[in-house]
């Protein structure tokens, strides 16, 4: 007799879906089911039907807002980005002396470049990848003016990255996690493309309560605690894991408070 409750990794299952994609369409659409405490619960009846009377032209365009926001931005990004935070994040990832020259990074949420184009000259190869074909465009404007040629680029949502596991050596990512649904999933798929022993490189907001900040920039959550972000990575398989904060360099006639940022860096246990 079949299961009528179903977890998450069996609704996916019985819609013929992996995990990620299955857990993108809870966000993008109505699809019935119950959160209960952190654990999602399905009726495979109510699926069914859910399935049966569907639309393929009416859905959510919740991603595809955030795609179009920044392909409307992206001529502006580095201006707008000013706002919230400086040349900090990229000056503390080289300070740290793990860029090496025999490496290939890939950059997640890479914009316009701020993290490939200042890694680009200190490693052999850089895979940027970001959800906004406009933000990829101005990426590689900004590659062939510093005469960079060792960055390629894909546009993805990075939850489904089209990159092998254990394909590359380091994985940065900055201002990247509070646009995930699932921040968890995130981190397992950052876990899949390093390999062993590689490193990860992410920056973001602490917790904060700026709602304008959030709404402006279409994010997710507001930031994250040291010790929600440190569990995540440690759940997920992650050791050596530091977080340290970094310092911007505040002008009394900022127009924007920008909120604190840190950095982690973990390494993927073998």
């Amino acid at each position: 007799m079949e299961k009528e409750i179903l977890t998450l990794e069996e609704a996916a299952e019985l819609f013929g879906v992996s995990v990620k994609t299955f857990i993108k369409l809870l966000k993008e659409e109505r699809v019935p089911a119950r959160k209960i405490g952190r654990e999602w619960r399905f009726s495979r009846k109510a699926l069914i039907e859910w399935l049966s009377i569907g639309d393929s032209q009416s859905y959510s365009a919740s991603e595809g807002d955030t795609k179009e926001y920044y392909n409307q931005i992206a001529p502006k990004w580095e201006e707008i980005r000013k706002n919230y935070y400086d040349e900090s994040i990229k000056n503390h990832l080289l300070n740290l002396g793990i860029l090496k020259k025999d490496k290939t990074v890939i950059d997640l949420g890479s914009g316009n470049g701020y993290i490939s184009t200042a890694v680009a000259k200190h490693v052999k190869k850089v895979i940027a990848v970001d959800i906004s074909k406009e933000m990829i465009k101005e990426l590689k404007k900004n590659a062939k003016i510093n005469g960079i040629k060792n960055i390629d680029t894909i546009e993805s949502n990075s939850i489904d990255i089209p990159v092998e596991d254990e394909a590359v050596d380091m994985v940065c990512a900055n201002m990247f996690l509070h646009h995930k649904d699932e921040p968890e999933f995130a981190i397992k798929e950052i876990k899949r493309v390093l390999k062993p022993d590689g490193i990860v490189f992410l920056s973001d907001f602490y917790e904060h309560r700026d709602m304008e900040l959030k709404e402006k920039m279409h994010d997710i959550w507001l930031g994250f605690s040291s010790g929600k972000i440190k569990k995540w990575f440690s759940d997920c398989g992650f050791v050596d894991i530091e977080i340290t904060t970094v310092r911007q360099n505040e002008k009394e006639n900022a127009k924007t408070s920008k909120a604190k940022i840190f950095a982690l860096t973990a390494v993927k246990k073998q």
